[in-house]
């Protein structure tokens, strides 16, 4: 039973927040994409600004993502942390991140739909 607590305190839980930060990484991303088409936004971070409508682009913001969060799982899997709330609190807080990023997208978003109609 112990073992079972376990890991559906542990591994299911963040295995949720791994899928929810990679979507909202996506989503980010497709966002960004549309906008910046648009002519009415341009990307601040100055590493992805080169590249983000290209190859590298797509290779930062959803390969190598998805690959990080591969091997974080895995190192997961075979040497638990110890403290398992610290890590469940960094992932909750880069989630709020990437949602409230969402919300800003989403906000230019439909600022330029108003504008297009």
């Amino acid at each position: 039973m112990k073992k079972i607590l376990s890991f559906v305190t542990s591994e299911c839980v963040l295995d949720n927040r791994f899928a929810v930060l990679y979507f909202l990484n996506l989503s980010d991303y497709l966002f960004t994409l549309v906008l910046i088409s648009s002519g009415l936004f341009t990307e601040v971070n100055p590493l992805l600004s080169l590249s983000i409508d290209g190859v590298g682009g797509f290779l930062a913001k959803c390969i190598l993502p998805l690959l990080l969060i591969l091997y974080i799982r895995l190192r997961f899997i075979s040497k638990p942390p110890k403290n398992i709330l610290a890590a469940k609190l960094m992932l909750d807080i880069i989630m709020c991140f990437y949602f409230f990023v969402n919300c800003f997208h989403i906000f230019w978003l439909s600022y330029a739909i108003v504008i297009f109609i």
